[in-house]
């Protein structure tokens, strides 16, 4: 064999003429297999895997790197590129992959292995892929997934950071589907104010579709602590977020007088009532002050317009709230809401719009009677009498909120609560000594009770009166002094005045001694020296979610169910089992 490979050489490096062509046809013949076999060997090497802390000592080679996927971005230049940027971390460092013509990307938190070029330019690095077998992952490689309520990650957000965690909630601010980041907040209550905990989410990668402010969605990302802005936030992906449909969303309605309060709504979907005026383009909408603003109608408003003209008339009209440059004010473009038209004829004009769009056409007909949805703004005590309300048209406090005075027919036997539903034939008329417009209310339903509210002992006197005659829930010690019962704060001297309800169990020998949740009305009564006002919790008792007799603070720490009388169906109540523990 080695001769005929010397024999071979000598005949192509001899310098004999007559030969010469067939050298050189045996020479290029002998690169291009060299080519190829280099080109085979390059194809079929495995590329090294390296970690982020090497890339720069591999620049212009294929290597593939292994770590975290920590977020990534579909389209981030929002071009139209088929391409994905993703952020991975391997504990060394963290590198972006530039991913052309990608497949699909898993959660956030999947450990992956992304192979590609390692490119440097302008003082940046990163790697870049082409091709579905770009990135790499197993079932075994995707990440575990805690679900928590916001108000665990509350408690203690440390304990989180850098794992991946599923919450519920409901958005702060509507997101566009075009935008690949988004800012936004998840609190634990439909209303913004209203919130408990709000934990901020940074969304990236575009969803698709807008996403309303107040939609309860489920959200799952990683926790991480934005040294820059001092606060922990959530780390998720736009196309990940899951919209629950079937909740009703909370559409606010702007208020001609709080004009410097829209921008909070910008973006949103809102109502709007006023005098509308129609043109072949431009629609404007008109307040009771001459006040103006502009609407962008639907191809399906201008031509039910045609038939049936609605300008000069009272509408409530629907759409988004955007910021026009061209006429330097606020718009409702009906194209980018969610209703498919601007103005819905079988949508009735809320009293309470009503009264704020055109006040002194309500008042000029002082006999007209009306049926009117509303909420109870503060709780009203039963009486025997005639008696001052105010009706507002939302549950609980938000931008543009809508307050009317009323008048309360007596006798009435039951509280109206704040918050709770209302249904009433009322009447309009002008108070002349308050100068100002009132409903006569002449029959009424009430809607549910709305749940307790949670009062805390650090929140002070102060925010306690926002409280004021509502049901409320409180943890304390029943104690009972010369004075009477006070309910103490655990651990500490704070105190407030009880009066437990006739049949109070928080009060029994079971329950002494014993640090609780009560439940009862706060009231606001004068001391006995007559000088000064201090709070009572009235008709006060334990919580007993199911009537048992034994406190769900107790049910908790001994294990029994809160909703059932008899936990483990034995036919012994978990009272009596919970007595027969103690013995």
């Amino acid at each position: 064999m080695a001769d005929a490979v010397k024999g071979l050489m000598d005949r192509i490096t001899n310098d004999d003429p007559e030969t010469r062509g067939q050298q050189l046809w045996v020479m290029f013949a002998l690169a291009m297999f060299l080519v190829a076999t280099l080109n085979w060997y390059a194809y079929i090497r495995e590329p090294e895997v390296i970690r982020v802390e090497q890339l720069l000592e591999y620049k212009n080679e294929v290597v593939k790197v292994e770590g975290t996927l920590i977020s990534w971005v579909n389209d981030p230049y929002g071009s139209g590129d088929d391409r994905v940027d993703a952020i991975i971390d391997d504990g060394t460092g963290v590198v972006e992959a530039r991913w052309y013509r990608p497949a699909t990307m898993p959660p956030i938190g999947t450990t992956v292995t992304v192979m590609g070029d390692v490119i440097e330019y302008d003082g940046r690095i990163w790697i870049q892929s082409l091709g579905a077998g770009a990135m790499e992952w197993t079932s075994a490689d995707l990440p575990e997934v805690e679900s928590l309520a916001i108000a665990d990650v509350a408690m203690n957000p440390a304990s989180y950071e850098g794992k991946v965690i599923q919450l519920t909630g409901f958005l702060g601010e509507s997101i566009a589907p075009d935008a690949t980041f988004t800012s936004a907040y998840l609190g634990d209550h439909p209303n913004y104010g209203n919130s408990e905990h709000q934990l901020h989410l940074i969304v990236r990668s575009a969803i698709g579709q807008w996403v309303e402010a107040t939609s309860k969605v489920e959200v799952q990302g990683m926790l991480t602590y934005q040294q820059r802005d001092l606060r922990w936030s959530l780390q998720v992906q736009g196309p990940e977020i899951l919209v629950d449909r079937n909740h009703v969303l909370n559409i606010p309605q702007l208020d001609w007088s709080a004009q410097a309060t829209w921008s909070y709504q910008s973006g949103q979907t809102v109502t709007m009532t006023g005098l509308l005026v129609t043109g072949e383009t431009d629609w404007t909408l008109y307040g009771p002050g001459g006040e103006a603003m502009c609407l962008i109608p639907t191809a399906d408003d201008l031509e039910d317009e045609q038939q049936q003209s609605r300008s000069n008339t009272v509408q409530t009209v629907e759409g988004r709230l955007m910021w026009s440059s061209s006429v330097s004010g606020w718009c409702i473009d009906a194209n980018m809401g969610s209703s498919p038209s601007l103005v819905n004829p079988e949508t009735p004009v809320s009293l309470l719009a009503l009264l704020s769009a055109n006040p002194v056409g309500m008042v000029e007909d002082p006999d007209a009677t009306y049926t009117l949805s509303a909420y109870v703004k503060y709780a009203v005590e039963p009486s025997v009498e005639q008696e001052e309300a105010f009706f507002v048209d939302a549950a609980a406090y938000m931008p543009g909120w809508t307050t009317v005075a009323t008048t309360l027919p007596g006798p009435r036997t039951v509280w109206l609560e704040a918050g709770q539903s209302i249904v009433a034939n009322v009447s309009v008329s002008w108070d002349d000594e308050d100068m100002r417009i009132r409903l006569i209310v002449h029959d009424y339903s009430l809607g549910p009770v709305p749940q307790a509210r949670t009062l805390l002992w650090d929140d002070g006197a102060i925010q306690w009166s926002y409280t004021r005659d509502q049901i409320v829930v409180l943890n304390g010690k029943a104690v009972q002094t010369d004075d009477g019962w006070r309910l103490q704060r655990d651990g500490s001297n704070d105190s407030i005045q009880l009066t437990p309800h006739g049949q109070a169990i928080g009060t029994d020998n079971l329950h002494a001694e014993q640090s609780l949740t009560w439940t009862g009305r706060l009231r606001q009564v004068q001391s006995d020296d007559g000088m000064s006002l201090v709070y009572v919790l009235d008709q006060a008792d334990a919580l007993d979610t199911d009537g048992d007799g034994l406190a769900d603070t107790l049910e908790d720490g001994f294990g029994t169910s809160i909703t059932s009388e008899d936990s483990d169906e034995d036919g012994t109540s978990d009272r009596d089992e919970y007595e027969a523990s103690r013995a």
